[in-house]
């Protein structure tokens, strides 16, 4: 059960739910505070987790052990932030870790959460300096541009890696020697 509120404005009901803005048409499913299962309301409801992800030049995400597709106990975290210009020809990201062990990798991968995709862009490799023991801080930072693209972004431009970024597809993985596929994991 999830707990709805419901906001009559100028005959249309908006839903919120969890931080998601649910809409219906002018006729209200729900006419109250309530409590209500997702799957019994009315199909005429639109979801729209971010309608302005579309413009969105600015995108972050969560690194934790939970999110990698087979999900581990690491006590690590991460943010990136990536900033998109408003050309959409360059991204800046900045890559923060926390307790995380013998960092050998870090990338941009292109999947969808829950799956596993390939690597399209680097941004952090141990020939730059790998990082021994226990790190804190700013592992990666820096800026992306076309010839940074590699795997299935080979010969696209930054547009098309913008594109992925939102739609939900790319998402930064941080490995280490502990755990080689990934250690913790973030969607954009």
């Amino acid at each position: 059960m999830i707990k709805s509120y419901n906001l009559v404005m100028h005959k249309m009901v908006f839903f919120v739910l969890s931080g998601m803005l649910l809409t219906c048409s002018s006729e209200p499913l729900i006419t109250s505070t309530s409590e209500a299962d997702v799957t019994s309301l009315d199909s005429k409801i639109t979801i729209q987790k971010d309608a302005n992800k579309s413009n969105r030049l600015h995108f972050t995400a969560s690194l934790k052990g939970s999110n990698e597709t087979t999900p581990n106990d690491s006590n690590a975290t991460g943010q990136a932030i990536v900033h998109i210009n408003k050309e959409e020809t360059m991204i800046h990201y900045k890559l923060i870790v926390s307790n995380i062990e013998n960092v050998t990798m870090a990338h941009f991968h292109m999947g969808a959460a829950g799956t596993n995709g390939g690597v399209v862009v680097w941004l952090y490799d141990n020939r730059t300096g790998q990082p021994s023991g226990i790190f804190n801080g700013v592992l990666a930072e820096g800026y992306i541009n076309e010839s940074d693209l590699t795997g299935g972004l080979t010969g696209k431009t930054i547009g098309d890696l913008v594109e992925a970024i939102r739609d939900g597809l790319i998402y930064v993985n941080v490995h280490t020697t502990a755990i080689g596929s990934g250690e913790i994991r973030g969607q954009l």
